[in-house]
């Protein structure tokens, strides 16, 4: 019994050997906890800062009192979303550029204006359903370059530390992948030591390269009320249930090629799978003030997201390759492969949002408004019947913070059918002390045609951010410097009635 829970254990940790693709920690309860609002082309292409401005679905997704600016019914549809992506990995010292194109729809929606109480100043009563993406999980970059000493041998040999080498040497009662670690010389034990080991060729020249492609989005979909009180007061309410669904594609090669007899090891590649999805439910609370017909002050509130079944799926192989002499003093290769399947179920509460909004106006010709919204993702917390996530939610906590982000946008009218736009957005990293980056820069700018019952827009948005990405454990492998380049071209259509 005891050798089995030894064994169950190690299981769980080996998965942890690449933390950066295995799902099931900090790493997925920020994920899942950001937000990166997409909608319509005229909400995008006004750097996402329409809460205040109002009678614009996808700013029912941030302050929901902006439904109570409708005075006409509506149907809006953003049928194109075209997203370039462009990241540059750096590893030490040597520079991968990848590029790569997707397409997608990131907003449709309805909101019927209905007549208000006569003979009382509640104008107009606000019903919208419809869907806006609120996270965009695409993204591709690739990494190559030699690997500094670095080897995921030191890895393995972490995780094996106080098992005893008897054990470890035989399959048939320990796990396959550490058996190969050893056979296949990734470990070795210290000298005269049965319980302690290291990475057999820590401090070699060997090349490392990995490979990630991730899909999917967080579409969240809404049902809003609002209401209009003497067009002084508006305010709303927002019934959000996000879906979202993430796959991350994952390969990670570590090379011996520096010929056939410098070393009996020869690779180990890693294959990962990974699929992780869920529907959620959360409510958000607005209000918006005008206090003059210049000026309109908000404020929006969102309970924390509550993911109630958590679908994580990750399949695994890994490879491993070795040179050997046979009997005739020849060089031969050994080949062993390895596959796992870890399918789990849990359960993810992500942080409560609050946000500010503000937007003044000139002469009905234009707009300037600005946002101002606060998350602190320290609160993120996952749990699971079967599981406690203690060390993972304490790393939530010891990890993350306060994160903010500014928004501001702005519209002129050319013309009485054309208008010009463009804003800016600025979210702060949400690592404490530095350990990564985060921070992200977003701008845009755009046009549109509005007639009395139809409308079409364009817009252009450009997005930068930057991370720190380790292959494997942070201790033995330094970090891989990406930098995100996101280039969006969005079109929108709508008809008033």
């Amino acid at each position: 019994m005891k050798m089995l829970l030894k064994k169950l254990s190690f299981s769980i940790s080996i998965f942890l050997l690449i933390q950066t693709s295995i799902a099931q920690n900090e790493i997925d309860a920020l994920r899942f906890s950001e937000t990166d609002w997409h909608g319509s082309a005229r909400f995008m292409g006004a750097g996402r800062a329409f809460s205040a401005v109002g009678a614009e679905f996808s700013a029912l997704n941030l302050n929901p009192a902006s439904i109570g600016l409708y005075k006409k019914s509506e149907v809006s549809f953003t049928p194109m979303t075209i997203s370039a992506y462009k990241n540059i990995s750096c590893y030490n010292g040597t520079e991968i550029s990848t590029q790569t194109p997707r397409f997608n729809l990131s907003s449709v929606g309805i909101v019927l204006a209905l007549p208000g109480i006569s003979s009382s100043l509640w104008k107009k009563f606000q019903i919208g359903f419809g869907y806006n993406r609120i996270n965009n999980y695409n993204t591709v970059f690739s990494i190559e370059g030699r690997n500094a000493g670095s080897t995921i041998g030191s890895a393995y040999a972490k995780k094996a530390e106080g098992l005893d080498i008897r054990d470890i040497n035989d399959i048939s009662i320990w796990n396959d992948e550490m058996y190969y670690a050893y056979e296949y010389w990734l470990i070795s034990p210290e000298t005269g030591k049965f319980t302690e080991y290291e990475g057999t060729y820590r401090g070699k020249d060997f090349r490392h390269s990995s490979t990630v492609k991730r899909a999917g989005g967080n579409d969240e979909m809404v049902f809003s009320f609002g209401t209009n009180y003497d067009d002084k007061l508006f305010l709303g309410v927002t019934l959000g249930i996000p879906i979202f669904n993430f796959t991350e594609n994952r390969t990670f090669e570590e090379v011996n090629d520096n010929g056939k007899t410098s070393y009996n090891f020869q690779y180990i590649t890693f294959e990962d799978k990974l699929n992780v999805r869920s529907t959620g439910i959360n409510l958000k609370l607005g209000v918006i003030y005008q206090p003059a017909n210049f000026l309109r002050v908000g404020f929006a509130f969102h309970t924390p997201t509550y993911y109630g079944n958590v679908k994580d799926y990750l399949e695994r192989e890994i490879n491993y390759r070795k040179w050997e002499k046979d009997t005739l003093n020849n060089l031969e290769y050994f080949k062993n492969r390895v596959k796992y399947v870890n399918n789990f179920n849990y359960s993810l509460t992500t942080p409560l949002r609050a946000m500010v909004n503000m937007a003044f106006f000139i002469a009905k010709q234009a707009f300037i408004s600005a946002e101002y919204e606060i998350t602190d993702y320290s609160m993120a917390n996952m749990y699971s019947v079967d599981y406690s996530f203690r060390e993972e939610n304490k790393t939530v906590q010891q990890m993350y913070g306060v994160c903010h982000t500014a928004r501001i946008g702005a519209e002129m009218n050319v013309s009485p059918v054309f208008a010009i736009r463009a804003g800016y957005n600025y979210t702060s990293s949400p690592f404490k002390n530095k350990i990564n980056d985060g921070s992200k820069h977003y701008a845009s700018t755009g046009f549109g045609f509005r007639t009395k019952h139809f409308y079409g827009d364009f817009a252009y948005a450009f997005a930068i951010s930057k991370e720190k990405y380790w292959m494997y454990d942070a201790q033995f492998v330094n970090a891989v410097n990406n930098q995100f380049l996101t280039h969006r071209i969005i079109m929108s259509l709508g008809v008033r009635f």
